[in-house]
């Protein structure tokens, strides 16, 4: 393998050499806002008249195109916009090009062309940002959903029966990345097991899925990565905004946001979102429904103030919801003494970030982000019951400093240091069985970036927390970049983490079965480290823009909460870990981009996920080997219809022994690799669209999901052996309406 890599890396060296080797013309491409002012369009297409060279427009509008003999005229063209055709003979200095819109209206308003998903370059970490356009080209009615038509993480669903869902970063459980909601940790503790549907889709502005260690001011609970969501803010958005969506299985969503200016400094948002499922379906003929019956209310408004040297966000979120799953005979209350399970859940979260600019240079300020969240959940699962609440507050005290060489107007170096505090209280009691757990963690830390090396960043944080149960640790995390050439950067991290585990709150799908539950000493904090390479490089060949990306982490466990499945199939065994275990991700993307509205998206990953059950180093089961990609997805020049394509292949990997169960409850050693097929197709009216599509096109659906279910209150009974969909084919269709 790492020969294949290093061949890789020397073929991007000599492209990208030999691409700047040449004489260029340079220039940059515009379009013009409502306010007629000049607009950058990234990822302009620029190609010589009668010829396959060209190039594409970066994220600030600029290109770089090679000379050719007897060339003179470029064709620029661009989403959205009228192709133009520019002389360049003689020219001398920097093209400007000011490109117009196709014409519909006697009124048009201007903005340039959203990227469904962007591999940045700037960034210090291997970032992957997915937009609201990208967000689009499925479903995605909540977070779980938005990853459907790209790579960059995995969604999976825990268990057969409650709908629960989990993010998978680097082969590893999303609990070990660190979720934000605009910096702000959210998604903790009680929220691990059904946050990721506390989130609508169309409340987002954008994702960032950052891999390996992240920034220290952020916290220390971050292993394989982050991940923090934009919502859509007052200040940038329109007035009104409708969307509502249903699928053939009988669930319903609507959602509104509302945008209300006070003034130029103030502004308001509320967002409003329902969902209903209220018919259960069994294809599989087990007994069981195939998906939860939800219903869901969920609230936000968010407020901003902005005034000379202060920016103020702050918010609410109120979220209700009632979660029903088991045998449908229970659920269609014909027998109440079937097997059933429901989750009540209510959850409220106020939060607010303040900004302070200190000089007028702006080299210096201060920031503050408070949030105080309230979760409360009363479920039972067949005859276990499970009741939790938690209170947790967070608070971030950020000081910046910026030191500048004013001679050149340049910033060459960043001092960040703070403090933070976290605070959770968790009360959770399983089968009258009540447990408290009060966490208290003061914090300081540090940060500084130097940039004043030619084309090489690094950035170096430590923080030190001292933790009421776990006493005092120090977190140390290091980033550097270096940018080869103009088009080709290469990046390494290192850096440690520590979280708490909640054995039940984090883990639904134990619950949902027959399973004894086995703690079998006091859990200690779970410690890491993770180390990373990566490169991406942006690059023309025929014509054709690319984008490669290429990473690989190493994840190194010093103490996990390990959760054995193996050892008994009527018990389930958490302890410390005794051995090792670790995770090697390889990940390689490659974005193309042939013609102006069409991209094809390619990747395949490497996953070896290894841990030490009962003393014995085995692959984590339920886990894939290998991933393979592929999204194809075009739009019309005029934007009028947009058409996407997703195959996603997943490998084989290994399952949890059964072979002490009865015959008829056993499983194999692995299971299969399969094929995902998922489409759609959106056509607009202005500001009036529709969309239809189907997930799961290839309508695989994993075997017997659910051991003994015709025996639920049996010892062998277990929902929680999910590698596949357990959901067949789904047609979907939804408006979205922009006042």
């Amino acid at each position: 393998m790492r020969n294949h890599i290093l061949l890789i890396l020397f073929s991007i060296f000599f492209i990208n050499v030999n691409l700047f080797s040449q004489q260029n013309i340079t220039g940059t491409v515009y379009g013009v806002g409502a306010e007629e002012e000049k607009i950058p369009l990234s990822k302009a297409r620029i190609t010589w008249m009668n010829s396959d060279i060209g190039t594409l427009t970066d994220d600030k509008g600029n290109f770089k195109i090679e000379a050719i003999e007897d060339g003179h005229n470029l064709i620029v063209s661009f989403l959205g916009y009228v192709s133009d055709t520019v002389h360049v003979h003689d020219y001398e200095g920097s093209l400007e090009i000011v490109m117009n819109t196709f014409s519909t209206t006697d009124e048009v308003t201007v903005t340039g062309r959203m990227n469904d998903a962007t591999i940045s370059k700037s960034d210090m970490s291997s970032n992957f940002k997915i937009s609201e356009k990208g967000l689009q080209k499925a479903a995605c009615c909540n977070l779980a959903e938005s990853f459907v038509t790209n790579a960059a993480a995995d969604v999976e669903f825990s268990d057969a029966v409650t709908g629960a869902r989990q993010i998978k970063l680097l082969g590893l459980q999303g609990i070990y990345s660190q979720l934000m909601f605009e910096n702000v940790p959210s998604l903790r503790g009680l929220a691990t097991s059904f946050g990721l549907s506390y989130v609508p889709g169309p409340w987002m502005q954008s994702i960032s899925i950052s891999k390996g260690t992240s920034s220290v001011v952020n916290g220390y609970e971050s292993i394989t990565g982050q991940i923090n969501l934009d919502f859509k803010k007052p200040e940038e958005y329109n007035p009104m905004h409708f969307n509502v969506f249903t699928e053939e299985i009988g669930r319903f969503e609507a959602n509104v946001d509302a945008t209300y200016r006070l003034s130029d400094e103030v502004s308001t948002m509320m967002l409003l979102h329902g969902n209903s499922s209220s018919f259960d379906h069994d294809y599989n003929g087990n007994g069981f429904t195939d998906h939860p019956l939800v219903q869901q209310f969920n609230f936000m408004n968010r407020w901003k103030l902005q005034y000379d040297g202060y920016e103020s966000v702050t918010g609410a979120h109120i979220i209700v919801e009632d979660r029903q799953g088991g045998q449908s005979d229970y659920l269609r209350g014909i027998n109440k003494e079937a097997y059933g399970i429901d989750i009540k859940t209510n959850r409220f979260q106020v939060f607010s970030k303040n900004g302070f600019l200190l000089d007028d240079d702006a080299l210096s300020s201060i920031g503050t982000i408070v949030s105080f969240t309230h979760h409360s959940q009363k479920s039972f699962f067949g005859k276990r019951t499970y009741d939790g609440e938690q209170n947790s507050f967070y608070a971030n005290f950020i000081y910046d400093h910026s030191f500048a060489d004013y001679e050149a107007e340049e910033k060459y170096a960043k001092l960040t240091t703070g403090l933070s505090f976290q605070y959770d209280n968790l009360n959770e009691n399983l089968d009258l069985n009540p447990t408290n757990r009060n966490e208290l963690v003061p914090g300081i830390f540090t940060e500084f970036s130097y940039s004043g090396l030619q084309n090489f960043i690094f950035t170096a944080g430590l923080r030190a927390d001292n933790h009421n149960l776990y006493g005092t640790f120090i977190t140390p995390r290091f980033h550097i970049k270096y940018d080869l050439t103009e088009s080709t950067v290469f990046r390494a991290s290192a850096g440690k983490g520590y979280r708490s585990s909640y054995i039940y709150a984090e883990n639904s799908a134990i619950l949902a079965s027959s399973r004894n539950i086995i703690i079998e000493s006091d859990l200690n904090q779970e410690e890491a480290w993770n180390y990373g390479l990566n490169t991406t490089s942006e690059f023309d060949f025929a014509g054709v823009y690319f984008t490669l990306n290429i990473d690989y982490f190493h994840t190194q466990f010093i103490n996990q909460v390990v959760m054995d499945m193996d050892r008994d199939v009527n018990s389930i065994y958490f302890s410390n870990l005794d051995g090792e275990s670790y995770s090697n991700s390889f990940q390689i993307d490659l974005i193309i981009e042939p013609f102006s509205g069409f991209t094809a998206s390619t990747a395949y990953r490497i996953n070896d996920v290894k841990s030490t059950y009962n003393g014995v180093l085995m692959d984590k089961p339920l886990q894939s080997f290998v991933k393979s990609f592929l999204n194809l997805a075009y739009t019309l020049p005029d934007e009028s219809w947009s058409f996407d394509f997703t195959f996603d292949y997943n490998g084989k990997g290994r399952l949890p022994s059964t072979a002490n169960n009865p015959e008829e409850y056993r499983l194999g050693d692995e299971f299969p690799g399969y094929l995902m097929l998922h489409s759609q197709v959106t056509k607009r009216f202005g500001q009036f669209e529709i969309y239809v599509g189907g997930e799961n096109l290839s309508n695989f659906i994993q075997p017997n999901p659910i051991i003994a279910a015709n025996d639920p209150f049996g010892p062998y009974f277990d929902t929680s052996m999910i590698w596949g969909p357990i959901m067949g084919r789904k047609i979907y269709m939804g408006a979205r309406y922009t006042l």
